[in-house]
């Protein structure tokens, strides 16, 4: 598959180390006029992208407080946790906040590679849903390499059958594609398909969706609700 995302410029290798900083505005301006705490916000809590935290027990992540809404996340100053960020690559907003992120970084990216970011924000998700998943901690470093290797290392093959989004229903797709962490400083992709038997497989009678995904000892799990994801008027996932 041709996959659009790997055209982004380096501009946009910023966001490991993106954080939540207090209530920003992104949802009553324009992306164009979004400080950079509104990208953040938009990256790492908002209806598109949250936060997953894990606590270090035993030489081992274990899941911490920050399963289901990183809203509930411990606070990021703390360096007992892994944060993992889980976002939808696919939903406009998310990219609206790394090209926005990029356009604010001193000095701004060339022409070159903000008609590149331009492009990365106006590419059409008409048949795949894409995830991204990043990982950061201010501490365990040894941790975080292991997660940082696995999400460089695995493979479709090995995640297709315990990787999936799930309905309230239950109805579920599982993993399509799966593109390790690059250089792109997006994340790990997970590829899922958008239709199913010829219809969306979210709309807006959804009620919300599940990420889920087994990795290496951590298991990824986190909600978006999807009456939340509406963003101009359309549903964006």
């Amino acid at each position: 598959m041709n996959y659009p995302i790997r055209i982004v410029s380096g501009a946009v290798c910023f966001f490991l180390a993106c954080s939540v900083i207090a209530s920003a505005q992104w949802n009553k301006k324009p992306f164009g006029e979004w400080s950079q705490k509104d990208t953040q916000k938009v990256l790492n809590d908002s209806p598109w992208g949250q936060t997953q935290a894990f606590t270090n027990t035993s030489n081992r992540f274990s899941t911490g407080p920050g399963t289901t809404a990183a809203t509930t996340a411990p606070p990021e100053a703390s360096t007992d946790y892994l944060y993992v960020r889980i976002r939808f690559l696919s939903a406009r907003p998310i990219r609206q906040a790394l090209s926005r992120y990029a356009e604010t970084q001193n000095p701004p990216p060339d022409e070159k590679a903000l008609a590149r970011l331009k492009g990365f924000i106006e590419t059409q998700f008409t048949e795949h849903i894409v995830m991204s998943v990043l990982a950061e901690s201010r501490d365990h470093k040894g941790q975080l390499q292991g997660v940082l290797a696995a999400l460089r290392n695995r493979t479709t093959a090995e995640l297709k059958n315990n990787t999936y989004l799930v309905l309230k229903n239950g109805q579920r797709v599982f993993l399509q594609e799966y593109y390790p962490l690059s250089s792109d400083g997006l994340g790990a992709k997970f590829v899922f398909p958008r239709l199913v038997e010829g219809k969306p497989f979210i709309t807006e009678e959804s009620g919300e969706v599940l990420f889920y995904s087994e990795l290496d000892g951590l298991t990824l799990r986190m909600r978006f609700k999807i009456k939340d994801m509406i963003y101009d008027g359309k549903l964006e996932y």
